[in-house]
């Protein structure tokens, strides 16, 4: 019994699970800033379709990116050979297929934005995330598709555009601060990302420039009358002063160490953006 318990604590831990309980959250105020949670069915199978996609593609990701992680992630599962390289296909693809058919239960578009999805996450670990801002342009487009997904599953999608456009340009920058943290692996694995082939300065400037677009972004929703004051006052207190602070101390203290630190604030720091949308 405790074999099997610290199995499923292995495979929970693989999964990344802030990340998937994003994406699940992610569906959820999709649908509720949709106008309505009708049917709950539908956007809570959305929901869980969300997810394991999310399990997938974050395990597919590792699969692919073993010999990256055995250089700047050693202690993580599949490089330190805690779960062996079948073991996470098999994950992989179970996740995946259970995905597919919990979407294709809803209806036949979201299974059909289900399986691109997919499909697309798939091609990034591949191949796309080695290409310049490619990689990092895919998993920002699939991530604001989740708040199209959730809108989706109400029939509601066009409200659900703004929040998608925000999820876009928030992972955009998260993503290039990332290739700055993995520089090191990328370059010995052969990897071209943006800060390799132009420069940490170069890719500093632009996710201050990304993070900048974003800030002007979430203004508009107010300023044009679609959300309210409370949506203004947790955006400003809530996002861009953090925005500011990432902003400043990756240009004081670039360290992988530091820059990992600051990408898992954002992955916070993405709650507290869902929760202003879903206030306004």
């Amino acid at each position: 019994m405790r074999t099997i318990l610290l199995n499923i604590k292995k495979f929970i831990v693989f999964s990344r699970p802030a990340n998937v309980l994003i994406a699940f959250v992610t569906i959820f105020i999709a649908a509720g800033i949709s106008g309505a949670l009708n049917p709950l069915i539908n956007v809570f199978l959305a929901a869980l379709s969300a997810s394991l996609i999310t399990v997938g593609a974050n395990v597919i990701n590792d699969y692919f990116d073993i010999e990256i992680d055995r250089i700047n992630k050693p202690k993580r599962l599949l490089p330190s050979g805690q779960i062996s390289k079948k073991q996470a296909l098999m994950f992989f693809a179970c996740s995946y297929l259970i995905a597919w058919i919990l979407a294709f239960i809803i209806n036949i578009e979201m299974f059909l934005i289900a399986f691109v999805s997919g499909i697309i996450l798939i091609l990034y670990s591949y191949k796309y995330k080695r290409v310049v801002l490619w990689g990092n342009f895919v998993v920002s487009f699939v991530s604001g598709l989740a708040f199209i997904y959730g809108g989706l599953a109400v029939n509601r999608v066009s409200a659900a555009l703004f929040p998608a456009g925000f999820a876009f340009l928030f992972h955009f920058g998260r993503e290039i601060i990332k290739d700055i943290q993995d520089i090191e692996g990328d370059k010995n694995q052969g990897v071209l990302t943006f800060p390799i082939k132009y420069g940490v300065r170069n890719a500093l400037i632009l996710t201050v420039t990304i993070f900048i677009v974003l800030i002007l972004f979430t203004l508009l929703p107010y300023f044009s009358g679609f959300y309210g004051i409370y949506f203004l006052m947790i955006v400003v207190f809530g996002v861009h002063s953090v925005l500011i602070y990432i902003v400043i101390s990756s240009w004081t203290n670039p360290s992988p160490e530091n820059l990992g630190r600051l990408s898992n604030i954002m992955k916070i720091d993405m709650l507290v953006g869902l929760f202003a949308v879903y206030m306004g």
